[in-house]
């Protein structure tokens, strides 16, 4: 008896399978992640290196700094892992064939429904780990922003906006 076609329920299954898959390493990046203290000489360390190798259990990661050309001299500091995209491919054919799904039928409902399970699964990472999930050249870099002096910018901003003696009267 011939497979039912691929469906959304089932292409849906596939993108979480996938993203399961790569759970024990957003979780190893979560816990590296926690064991981070941000302090002033951690930031002048990055700023002076770029990035600090970073270990956790059999894990290797870089924790890296973004310095911002503005006024006040902002950055993020992220922690990065990465994998080679053949690797990440070979875990989304894994987790279509374990339903009976070859790369072919995955490509072909691709073009047909105008969808890309690749973007598909990067999205589900960072909804399910806040983690941004990107392929560029032979690898897919996923990066954990651990902090960005932009959002404290934004939450002063929003502050202001919320306090009562800044508001304008028949504003």
């Amino acid at each position: 008896m011939p497979l039912p076609g691929l469906t959304y329920d089932l292409w849906n299954e596939i993108i979480e399978d996938a993203i399961d898959r790569h759970a024990p390493l957003f979780e190893a990046m979560r816990k590296a992640a926690e064991g981070i203290r941000l302090s002033k000489d951690l930031v002048e360390e990055l700023k002076l290196r770029g990035a600090k190798e970073i270990e956790m259990d059999s894990w290797n990661f870089a924790l890296d700094i973004e310095l911002y050309s503005d006024e006040i001299g902002g950055f993020s500091i992220s922690l990065f892992s990465s994998e080679d995209l053949d690797a990440f491919w070979q875990i989304e054919d894994k987790a279509a064939t374990d339903r009976g799904f070859t790369s072919e039928d995955i490509e072909g409902f691709e073009i047909e429904h105008g969808m890309k399970m690749d973007e598909e699964i990067f999205d589900g990472i960072g909804e399910r780990f806040g983690i941004t999930a990107e392929a560029n050249g032979n690898e897919v870099f996923f990066e954990l922003r651990l902090f960005d002096s932009r959002d404290i910018d934004k939450s002063k901003e929003n502050e202001e906006a919320w306090n009562e003696s800044s508001w304008k009267e028949g504003a």
